[in-house]
């Protein structure tokens, strides 16, 4: 898809009428796309499990957010590159504040400013909105991003939502790189991999420390299959948090696993908190 010109107040009426910016869940699409801005970090484009749709993330940073926020048992939604409408707000928030709105370097007008992440969550039967900044461990944070942090907050504090700022950790990616490995396969899985799934209980899993090949044979002669086929299993299950496993250090790398907590269930993903 091609890159959208997003420079003035006419393009921005026209990225609203054709949706951009819009909806919820699966109709939701983000403000900006991975193809629509200069990046200099690894931009990714993911299949939601819990969206249905392919959701545009311009940084590793916001990769490993995404995949942590989508894992917890209380997300219901998660919407990236959130704009920050109506532009009026932003503006007189700028003004009041003595600090120069973000223009477009090119038509030098304000632009639409955008949230990393619009979180739902739902709690003992309640919606709730987290606004989320995502900012690199890595990164320093100059005078002006610090204004814009700021303009953000407020507008957010303005209507009533939360606003936090993520920075990531070595924990963090970590873990976020755990729910990748596993919870490929449940956005793309190998032909068969749901029958096999389905036909398998993960009652006689003990729970505690196993070693990883230990674990493969034992689903492989559950199934009579492969261990490759065994590996993939594992991987399904606990991508859609059947078992719940320790994520602190890499379990591709690992040969032992620990295995904290069984869910003998199938359906609908449902992911839970870390």
């Amino acid at each position: 898809m091609a890159k959208r010109k997003l420079q003035s107040f006419a393009d921005f009426n026209r990225a609203l009428k054709s949706g951009y910016g819009l909806g919820d869940g699966e109709s939701y699409i983000p403000w900006l796309r991975s193809q629509d801005v200069p990046s200099s970090g690894v931009r990714s484009k993911i299949k939601g499990l819990k969206t249905n749709r392919l959701h545009h993330l311009l940084s590793a940073s916001e990769t490993e957010f995404f995949y942590l926020a989508e894992y917890s048992d209380s997300v219901v939604d998660i919407r990236e590159q959130f704009p920050l409408l109506p532009i009026n707000l932003t503006l007189q928030i700028s003004k009041s504040l003595d600090i120069p709105h973000p223009k477009h370097p090119s038509s030098k007008e304000p632009v639409v400013m955008t949230t990393d992440f619009l979180v739902t969550r739902l709690e003992g039967g309640k919606k709730n909105f987290e606004a989320i900044s995502v900012k690199s461990k890595d990164e320093r944070l100059s005078k002006r991003t610090l204004e814009k942090l700021e303009i953000e907050r407020i507008f957010w504090n303005l209507i009533g939502v939360k606003f936090q700022i993520f920075r990531n950790s070595s924990l963090t990616e970590s873990q976020a790189q755990n729910i990748s490995w596993a919870s490929q396969l449940v956005r793309y899985p190998s032909a068969g991999l749901q029958e096999l799934v389905d036909d398998y209980s993960i009652s006689s899993i003990r729970l505690g420390v196993n070693k990883v090949h230990d674990l493969l044979e034992h689903i492989s002669d559950e199934l009579n299959v492969s261990l490759e086929k065994g590996y993939e299993v594992l991987r399904y299950l606990i991508g859609t948090k059947r078992l719940i496993v320790e994520m602190s250090s890499p379990i591709d790398k690992s040969k032992i696993i620990q295995i904290l907590e069984k869910r003998d269930f199938l359906g609908e993903l449902k992911v839970g908190n870390l």
